[in-house]
């Protein structure tokens, strides 16, 4: 009965999910959306036994997420079903998903959502994210790497002024637009840290850790890039800026930060290792409690 509900719910919204793919295919901030279901399903694959275990029972907590699913999908089919913005791809994203995890509910109860919590946190990025929000996260990512491209230029020692996101440089003056703020990469490197901890960590504030260092790593990687292709602007060739070295150059950058995601994960993961061998050396050495005689 589950797997029928899950084929009348993609059959249902056939329309939304595959403009959602058609956008996110052409589009350089969301074309990650299309690897999201196909990760959450491998996930709640691995957890298929613990998840399905409790099999013979209807929940009627499941109800209510399938209740606001279809309100959603009534809404915009009285709007007359149109997938024009982000925003109604990302309102018919969130209610095919919820009607998803309400199905799960409704067939499994609430043990299966406990069971199966990150596949289902992690099937939410298939929604695109709100315009109003992105363009919050796109700002705060563009003030933070023109102060971080600002303090790297001062200590490469390059006479230089700077006035908001401009950078007057010795004969170029560069901007720190929208598109410096590396959104696209740093959306990756957001999903690669929750997947690297969810599989590799146990304790939740180091999976936690993990995944705020993104927020540095992103900044100092955007950095980097401004200040390197400036840098080869002034002194080798200010066509630089204009070629294919400017559109392709975050791909080596990008792997610099994967090499600092992965060196705080290490730490991470060897903080843990220590830990419990400190706490099972620990329990070797405690005494065993006197039996009265």
């Amino acid at each position: 009965m589950f797997l029928a509900f899950l084929v009348g719910s993609f059959i249902l919204y056939l329309t939304p999910l595959l403009s959602l793919i058609r956008f996110a295919w052409g589009s350089n901030t969301y074309s990650y959306i299309p690897l999201i279901p196909l990760v959450s399903a491998y996930l709640f694959f691995e957890c298929r036994k613990k998840t399905f275990s409790d099999s013979n029972r209807w929940h009627l907590a499941g109800g209510v997420p399938i209740a606001f699913a279809i309100l959603l999908y009534a809404l915009w089919a009285s709007q007359g079903g149109r997938l024009s913005t982000p925003d109604d791809l990302a309102l018919m994203a969130l209610s095919f998903v919820t009607l998803l995890v309400g199905g799960l509910g409704l067939f499994y109860g609430v043990k299966a959502w406990k069971a199966a919590e990150f596949p289902i946190l992690f099937l939410l990025f298939m929604i695109p994210i709100p315009s109003f929000i992105l363009d919050k996260i796109v700002l705060f990512l563009q003030k933070w790497s023109a102060g971080a491209a600002y303090v790297f230029f001062g200590l490469t020692g390059v006479p230089m002024y700077r006035d908001g996101f401009l950078f007057h440089l010795p004969g170029l003056t560069i901007e720190v637009a929208k598109e410096c703020s590396g959104i696209h990469s740093s959306i990756s490197l957001f999903l690669v840290s929750l997947l690297a901890g969810h599989l590799m960590l146990r304790e939740n504030w180091r999976k936690a850790t993990l995944t705020l260092s993104i927020v540095p790593i992103t900044i100092i990687k955007n950095a980097v890039r401004i200040v390197t292709l400036s840098l080869l602007g002034v002194y080798v060739d200010p066509r630089i800026l204009g070629s294919e070295a400017h559109r392709r150059g975050g791909i080596p950058i990008f792997f610099l930060a994967l090499v600092l995601l992965g060196s705080v994960l290490w730490l991470l993961r060897r903080g843990e290792k220590k830990g419990s061998e400190q706490y099972a050396a620990g329990a070797k050495v405690r005494p065993a409690p006197m039996e009265g005689k």
